[in-house]
C-alpha cells in the first residue's frame, strides 16, 4: 500500500470493503455521529478506519480513541487498529508508555484512553474523538470530550462513537440511551 502527497495533503491507498450502512456511516458528515450493531469485526474496523480517516483530514492534530475501561480499550480498540495499520502498511509509530500512536504520514497523534474516569479527559484540545461500546459509557465522558473538541486548526471536528444494543435492558428507559439512538 503506497501514499502520495499533492498540493501538501497526504492520501494512503487502504485495502476497505465497505458495506452499504459502513459507507453512509463513513459519509456522514455530522459533527457528531454514531453507528449501532452487534459486535462484529465489520464494526471494530469500521469504527478504526474512521480514526485513521480523520489522522489523514486533520495533519498535526490530535485525536481520541476511548473505551468504558482499560481491558476494553487494549484489547479490542488498539488490537483492530494495529492490525488494519500492519495490514495496509501505515506508517506509525506507538509510544507505549504515553499510550499515544502516531501517524508518521501525517504527523497526527492518536491518545488512547480509558472513558471511565471521565474527569482525566480535561484539558487536551482535540480534532476529534472516538468512543468504542457507548451504551457502557457514562454519559459525562461523552459530554467532557465533546467539551475537548476545540483544536482550532482542525480541518474537520468529528465526534463518533460506536455501540452494541444491551439484549438484558433493550436500550429503552434512560436519556442517555435516548440520546444515544438519536445518533444512529
Amino acid at each position: 500500500m503506497g501514499g502520495t502527497k499533492r498540493e501538501g495533503t497526504c492520501y494512503r491507498d487502504i485495502t476497505y470493503a465497505r458495506l452499504p450502512s459502513q459507507e453512509r456511516f463513513h459519509r456522514c458528515s455530522a459533527r457528531f455521529k454514531g453507528f449501532r450493531a452487534q459486535w462484529d469485526r465489520a464494526r471494530a474496523w469500521r469504527w478504526c478506519h474512521e480514526a485513521i480517516r480523520l489522522s489523514y483530514q486533520n495533519p498535526n492534530r490530535s485525536g481520541l480513541l476511548g473505551a468504558p475501561t482499560y481491558p476494553m480499550l487494549r484489547d479490542a480498540t488498539q488490537r483492530t487498529l494495529f492490525e488494519i495499520l500492519g495490514k495496509d502498511q501505515i506508517p506509525h509509530e506507538y509510544h507505549k508508555a504515553e499510550n499515544v500512536l502516531v501517524m508518521t504520514d501525517t504527523n497526527s497523534r492518536i491518545i488512547f484512553r480509558p472513558v471511565d474516569d471521565y474527569e482525566r479527559l480535561r484539558g487536551t484540545n482535540l480534532a476529534w474523538f472516538g468512543l468504542d461500546e457507548l451504551t457502557y459509557t457514562a454519559e459525562e465522558a461523552w459530554l467532557r470530550l465533546e467539551g475537548r473538541l476545540r483544536d482550532p486548526r482542525a480541518q474537520r471536528l468529528c465526534g463518533f462513537a460506536v455501540w452494541t444494543p444491551r439484549a438484558s435492558t433493550g436500550c429503552t428507559g434512560d436519556s442517555w440511551t435516548s440520546r444515544s439512538r438519536d445518533m444512529e
